[in-house]
């Protein structure tokens, strides 16, 4: 049978051999998405194994600083494991907040079987202080636990990355209705969806008549696009991104900054491309 050794200290597993691959067909980590109720939000974790693992841990960051972790609730895969068996949650992994471990060791039967189904549930309280409107759930290698790994009980001892398939969290999106009241304030809101691929949509609100900059930017401040740049009158602007720079090529996959610039005000947000 194959061990896996993680990276704990209370764990001693013997002969730790890791390698990138997955000898079978290749097991994945799904995270879904979800939008706030009254403050509150759950996200499944979905794990999928074709073989028996002797071991996971998988790491989850929040892109933003939107969603409080309240609990998490492991799923009915785990509860034939005892009292020996780690099965065990931690946040704010290497003192940074709005992230989470979950790891499950079955050192009492061997391995974990087979499936597909929820592994586990992640209970979130919406941050009032935050001014995002939504928050990518990704996966991390932020200390002390280290990155995404799977061990399984195949015949060859193997420590393996998994398919990772990120989730989002986020507000009710705004609806504008266009009854003829104008906006009383400028205001560029969160681009839907977010993340996105290959379309998303802004909207921007101008109280009176004027000059409106649109910019979008990459990670290294460089200009990708400017999607607007003219007199717009009282309202509101509908602009949308198709995921193409300024001379109509595709962008790769990555977080983005756009900007809108209309007089003295100022806004920017962040939003994710996924491929």
């Amino acid at each position: 049978m194959r061990r896996l050794v993680l990276c704990f200290a209370f764990v001693s597993l013997t002969t730790p051999v890791w390698a990138q691959g997955d000898p079978g067909a290749p097991d994945s980590v799904t995270v879904s998405g979800a939008v706030f109720a009254a403050s509150k939000a759950v996200v499944t974790v979905t794990l999928t194994n074709d073989e028996p693992l002797s071991g996971l841990q998988i790491p989850l960051a929040f892109s933003t600083d939107l969603a409080i972790i309240d609990s998490v609730v492991f799923g009915t895969r785990t509860t034939a494991l005892t009292g020996d068996d780690i099965v065990r949650w931690d946040g704010d992994l290497g003192g940074t907040q709005y992230t989470v471990m979950l790891t499950v060791v079955p050192l009492s039967t061997g391995s974990l079987a087979a499936g597909s189904d929820i592994i586990a549930t992640l209970h979130l309280s919406v941050n009032g202080a935050s001014p995002a409107d939504t928050a990518f759930i990704g996966t991390t290698t932020l200390s002390p636990a280290g990155g995404l790994l799977f061990g399984d009980t195949s015949a060859l001892p193997v420590g393996y990355e998994p398919v990772f398939r990120g989730g989002t969290v986020r507000s009710p999106v705004a609806v504008w209705e266009d009854d003829g009241t104008l906006p009383t304030e400028f205001g560029l809101g969160q681009n839907y969806p977010n993340p996105f691929n290959p379309q998303t949509s802004f909207r921007i609100a101008i109280p009176t008549p004027q000059h409106v900059t649109l910019d979008i930017y990459n990670l290294l401040g460089q200009r990708v696009i400017r999607l607007y740049d003219g007199t717009a009158q009282a309202g509101y602007l509908d602009l949308s991104w198709s995921g193409k720079d300024q001379s109509g090529r595709p962008v790769g996959s990555g977080v983005y900054f756009y900007r809108m610039a209309a007089g003295d005000f100022q806004q920017v947000r962040k939003m994710v491309l996924l491929k």
